[in-house]
């Protein structure tokens, strides 16, 4: 009688190790699929902000060392826009602000595509007018959350697994 319980200990015990694992993946699959999500829609809604005319009145590259690491380069942009009436200037190029690079000739080019004085099409977020953009972000984000969601159904599956009453 002993062994046959130990053997039905022995079935729970993988049964909620198998859910464990199963529950993670779940979770791991959810905040990634999250994560993704809202990348997807701030990239998306920046699309429908506003577009106004944008001058470029700075465009420096800065550069800085960090404890004898690498050097790393990025292009310090200031442009300004008029938005409802209102004379503004803001410093972004993308909603991730400026990115700092170990390549010089990457910012260099950026430094060339926005020289002082040159002017763009900028887009300005209508909550916050202080906050434009020159370029959006990226909507790989959305075309991609298939796999999250295939991970999030890989968990699930483990979970139903487990419980399934193997055939006898």
């Amino acid at each position: 009688m002993t062994r046959i319980t130990k053997k039905k200990e022995g079935h729970l015990a993988a049964k909620l190790f198998l859910c464990l694992i199963g529950l993670m993946l779940m979770l791991a699959g959810g905040v990634f699929e999250w994560l993704m999500l809202r990348s997807y829609m701030h990239a998306k809604a920046s699309r429908d902000w506003p577009q106004v005319e944008a001058v470029v009145l700075r465009s420096v590259i800065d550069e800085r060392q960090i404890h004898g690491s690498p050097r790393e380069f990025r292009l310090n942009l200031l442009y300004g826009y008029r938005y409802e009436n209102k004379d503004l200037t803001s410093d972004r190029i993308s909603p991730r602000g400026a990115k700092w690079t170990k390549d010089v000739s990457a910012a260099k080019e950026l430094a060339k595509e926005y020289p002082e004085g040159s002017f763009h099409t900028a887009w300005v977020q209508p909550d916050r007018a202080d906050v434009a953009i020159l370029k959006h972000d990226t909507k790989a984000a959305g075309y991609t959350l298939w796999f999250p969601a295939l991970i999030i159904v890989g968990g699930g599956g483990m979970i139903l697994g487990a419980w399934k009453r193997p055939k006898v």
